[in-house]
C-alpha cells in the first residue's frame, strides 16, 4: 500500500513480459481514492522504464466491480477550486499519462465499470468484459459531469448516440451492447484468461 492507505490500494504485479495493475478496495467496489490515484501514477511511472514488459492488464479486484469511479466522501469537503484542482485535473493527467503508456494495455472489465472506471477503461487500448458486467455514467445523478476525459475519449470509443443515452439518462449498458458497439473487443466468462491470451 506504499504507506498511503491501508484499506485501498493499486498493486503492481509483474511477470516476465507481463504486468498487472490491480485496483483493490472492493469493499467500496473498487472506486478511486485519492490514494490510489497517487499509486496509479507511481506504477505507470515505474513501468515507462522496465523494458522488459510488453504488456500491461488493468484489473479491479473481486468480481462485482472493475471500479465504480470516485469514491464520494474522497473529494465531497474539498472546495470548488480544490476540486478542480487536485481531482479532476490530477485524474485527467494520470488517465491522460495511462493512455500514452509505450506498452499496450488492456483493461479486465470483471465487473461494473462505472464513471471514473469507465473513463479508465477507455484509457486502456483494448478491453475485455465479462457477460454480467454493466458500463454506465451516473454523474448526472449528483449533478456533476464526467469528470475524467469521459466526454472525450470515451465519444472516440462509443457511437455518439449511446454515449448520450448514458450520460444524459444515466443509463447503463450490458457487455453485448458494448461488444455490438465496439467499446469492448470480447466477452468472455473468464475475462482475465481473455485478456492473458491476447497478451500472449
Amino acid at each position: 500500500t506504499d504507506g498511503l492507505d491501508t484499506m485501498s490500494s493499486v498493486h503492481l504485479h509483474i511477470d516476465g513480459s507481463l504486468a498487472e495493475l490491480y485496483l483493490d478496495n472492493p469493499a467500496k467496489l473498487n472506486c478511486f481514492t485519492v490514494a490510489m490515484l497517487d499509486q496509479l501514477a507511481r506504477h505507470l511511472d515505474t513501468l515507462e522504464g522496465l523494458r522488459e514488459v510488453a504488456c500491461v492488464l488493468v484489473i479491479g479486484e473481486g468480481e462485482k466491480a472493475f471500479c465504480t469511479g470516485a469514491d464520494i466522501n474522497g473529494w465531497g469537503d474539498l472546495s470548488p477550486a480544490e476540486f478542480a484542482r487536485n481531482w479532476v485535473r490530477g485524474g485527467h493527467r494520470i488517465f491522460d499519462r495511462l493512455a500514452q503508456l509505450s506498452k499496450p494495455t488492456i483493461a479486465v472489465l470483471n465487473g461494473h465499470a462505472f464513471g471514473g472506471g469507465l473513463e479508465l477503461a477507455a484509457a486502456c487500448d483494448i478491453r475485455v468484459m465479462a457477460p454480467q458486467a454493466t458500463l454506465a455514467l451516473p454523474e448526472t445523478g449528483v449533478g456533476i459531469v464526467p469528470g475524467w476525459s469521459g466526454t472525450q475519449r470515451l465519444a472516440r470509443l462509443i457511437p455518439e448516440p449511446v454515449l448520450k443515452e448514458m450520460a444524459l439518462f444515466g443509463r447503463r449498458i450490458g457487455a453485448d451492447r458494448a461488444l455490438s458497439c465496439g467499446f469492448v473487443a470480447e466477452v468472455a466468462a473468464d475475462p482475465r484468461a481473455a485478456a492473458l491470451a491476447i497478451a500472449e
